[in-house]
């Protein structure tokens, strides 16, 4: 998972804007064929969802969003399991624990 992602969908506590504008999860949005609104990540393939309305299909996106990072932070973690080294030798090395981020709906 790309650390940027990560940085660019924590809840910031200014209103400055993105420096780098690869940060950000695009969003678009379409007309469906049924009428709905077509919400799609164009960053995390296959990311999609919809709504009758453009608010209720970006608040739908923003939990599928949600949804496909979390699983797949839970993919990486299980790989990362799969390989940790024996903890004996975790003995002198300094760690610390990673929370999720919180998306932010712009």
């Amino acid at each position: 998972m790309n650390w940027k992602i990560w940085q660019s969908l924590k809840r910031r506590n200014t209103e400055t804007p993105q420096s780098d504008p690869g940060s950000v999860l695009k969003v678009v949005f379409r007309k469906g064929e049924d009428g709905y609104i077509v919400a799609e990540c164009l960053q995390l393939p296959g990311c999609m969802s919809q709504g009758k309305t453009k608010e209720e299909a970006n608040r739908n996106i923003v939990d599928a969003i949600k949804s496909v990072l979390m699983v797949r932070m839970g993919q990486f973690l299980s790989e990362a399991s799969q390989n940790e080294r024996n903890l004996d030798d975790l003995e002198d090395e300094e760690s610390f624990r990673v929370k999720g981020p919180d998306l932010v709906s712009c």
